[in-house]
């Protein structure tokens, strides 16, 4: 459903756009643009054309990292930013963890004014409880620019000490 007529002749357009790809796609044979970056293409301009005519309501836009590229919000708002959701569990080879990273950039440098990024400490997966990760990215993020909710922040030196002291607890414990 359409809520203009603006909005629904766009949309006719999106359609009779990819039929004349697929078509082009058919003649040429060697098209370069494979159907998700057409798809992906039309619906960002989809998604920049209802922000544009939406511009004067209050409203919360929800949406992927994927389907954010290229649009900017006063306040954004990344939620399960933890381990096996970003980067996603299947994200085994280092070419993945960097793109989940340039994912987690998108997300965070959609933000005019406001980030709030969020993780759980316990999620329900499956019936079953589970203890979560925040994401190892958080780590990387510069820690001058964080204000941390129920998280004190650790200096190097203090992170070097607990370090020393836990390497020490673990020789102590194998008797070297």
């Amino acid at each position: 459903t359409c809520n203009t007529p603006k909005q629904a002749e766009s949309r006719m357009k999106n359609v009779w756009e990819i039929v004349e790809w697929i078509r082009k796609l058919h003649d040429d044979g060697a098209g370069k643009e494979t159907l998700s970056d057409i798809i992906a293409h039309m619906s960002l301009v989809d998604m920049l054309e209802r922000n544009s005519e939406e511009k004067e309501q209050d409203a919360v836009a929800l949406m992927t990292l994927h389907a954010a590229k290229g649009l900017e919000f006063p306040n954004v708002f990344l939620v399960g930013v933890e381990e096996e959701l970003l980067p996603h569990a299947n994200s085994l080879d280092e070419h993945s963890i960097q793109e989940e990273r340039r994912l987690a950039y998108v997300g965070i440098t959609r933000a005019q004014k406001n980030l709030t990024i969020s993780y759980a400490k316990v999620r329900s997966r499956y019936g079953d409880t589970a203890t979560v990760e925040p994401s190892r990215f958080l780590d990387e993020l510069p820690p001058e620019h964080l204000e941390w909710e129920d998280k004190k922040v650790v200096s190097p030196e203090e992170r070097q000490e607990t370090a020393r002291a836990y390497i020490s607890n673990l020789q102590a414990l194998l008797g070297d």
